[in-house]
């Protein structure tokens, strides 16, 4: 967000006071966005702080004396968070006291630097204008931020009802994701002042005549296509049936996204295939995506349209990007490129794999292990275990402890045991067994060549 050139207080009635429930006045400093519909956002300064202040607009439906009051007042203080990943409301402000009729907003924190709208994210690949990710890993990263975001959330007995790319601000460089615009949160299955935005919101709420109110459910949905965005920039329902329609109406689109929606690559269903005109990003990078990822959005647009019950919820959408992230390795400064395990044509010199449970993680200079791939810790997508290094000396690829704990590696040339103490590396090569954990369960991962045929 940035520094509007409109007038300080220009939407603010002039001589109105803002103050909080204990009648603290608020600085009003400068307007940072008209966000039309329910309200605008100010930089503001309290008690030695600056913050972002939404006030909502006299004629917003549902707002003045009503729902939206309410709502606020009793999300309101750090307290209430979910989690770090919300800019949460934090203080109920008013016109002059506390009491309904009045106008009123709440202040939240400001946006860090560096951050930009999910919006700027989705412009068409080679527009000047678009935000992009520095890598592959932080676009997975953001997506699991986003899921594990909307997890606490839910957890807390509570439901977004309007996900869209606008509740979103996610940092380029790192893929951290922070969760804005909270003022629809209310408990799972309650009343709730909006429904969604059209091409976010669940098919059942739009054929329901908009009588049925959001859920947990219903957010699933959402944040499918939230995440499908992220990795496709094109919308899934984007394809070839919407080139038949002569005009773009709101009943064309309610009719395309929810009544009769079509996944452009429903593997059933080829009516509404993507085209360079409506879906030019998902044609690029359907492909590259490993097969996990595909499988989930195909269950989440085909199955998950009709059917609230088979939706993924949070959990398996982090647990499923971490595995792709896993098969992910930086060849050069400028290259990514997904490991293939059943293609060893396409692997690269060098590359090796580890298998752990069953499960197999890529091995590269310059690649990371993490705790969800070790322990299937799902809370803990975030946390580095290991580094992957090249020791020229010994040609070889070595593995770091980036833990606090010693580890074992077995060596099929030994045949002995070795130490592996916090910050020390270990030389791995098809054969080499590395002991995360002793016990409570064991740990094992069993190194080998990518390049073979498992």
């Amino acid at each position: 967000m940035s520094k509007s050139d409109k007038k300080k207080g220009e939407l603010i009635e002039k001589g109105v006071k803002v103050v909080t429930s204990g009648n603290a006045p608020v600085k009003l400093n400068y307007l940072i966005s008209d966000a039309g519909g329910q309200g605008d956002v100010y930089h503001v300064s309290f008690r030695g702080h600056d913050y972002a202040m939404k006030w909502y607009c006299k004629n917003a439906d549902d707002v003045i004396g009503g729902l939206q009051y309410d709502t606020i007042s009793k999300m309101c203080g750090e307290d209430k968070r979910p989690s770090e990943k919300f800019v949460w409301p934090l203080f109920l402000v008013t016109e002059e006291n506390p009491c309904k009729g009045k106008q009123f907003g709440y202040l939240m924190e400001l946006l860090p630097k560096n951050y930009y709208e999910m919006n700027d994210y989705l412009r068409m690949d080679g527009d000047a204008s678009a935000v992009r990710f520095k890598s592959y890993n932080a676009m997975m990263v953001a997506g699991m931020n986003i899921a594990y975001g909307m997890q606490k959330l839910h957890l807390k007995g509570f439901s977004y009802k309007d996900l869209n790319p606008k509740n979103f601000a996610l940092n380029p460089e790192t893929g951290d994701a922070l969760i804005i615009d909270n003022d629809n949160v209310s408990v799972d299955g309650g009343l709730c002042t909006v429904k969604g935005m059209k091409g976010y919101m669940a098919p059942e709420i739009p054929r329901s005549k908009y009588k049925k109110s959001p859920t947990r459910e219903t957010d699933y949905y959402s944040l499918a296509t939230i995440l499908y965005r992220l990795f496709f920039v094109d919308h899934p329902m984007d394809g070839k049936l919407w080139e038949k329609a002569a005009l773009c109406t709101d009943e064309v689109e309610e009719f395309l996204y929810s009544i009769k929606p079509v996944f452009h690559f429903d593997p059933k269903n080829d009516s509404n295939r993507p085209t360079e005109v409506y879906a030019p990003n998902a044609i690029c990078r359907w492909r590259a995506m490993p097969q996990e990822i595909r499988m989930l959005f195909i269950n989440a647009f085909t199955e998950g349209i009709d059917h609230p019950g088979k939706r993924s919820p949070e959990g398996v959408w982090i647990n499923t990007i971490a595995k792709c992230r896993d098969k992910l390795i930086r060849l050069n400064a400028e290259r990514e490129q997904f490991v293939n395990f059943d293609d060893v044509r396409s692997v690269p010199p060098r590359c090796l794999g580890i298998k752990i449970g069953g499960h197999r993680v890529a091995l590269y200079p310059q690649k990371a292990i993490y705790q969800i791939s070790v322990d299937g810790n799902h809370h803990q997508y975030g946390k580095i275990m290991a580094g992957i290094t090249y020791n020229k000396q010994l040609d070889s690829l070595m593995i770091r402890n980036m833990t606090n704990t010693t580890w074992r590696g077995w060596s099929p040339k030994t045949k002995q045991l070795s130490d592996i103490p916090s910050g020390k590396e270990y030389p791995i090569f098809p054969g080499v067994m590395i002991e995360f954990q002793k016990e409570n369960p064991r740990i094992v991962g069993e190194i080998f060549d990518a390049r073979v045929k498992q």
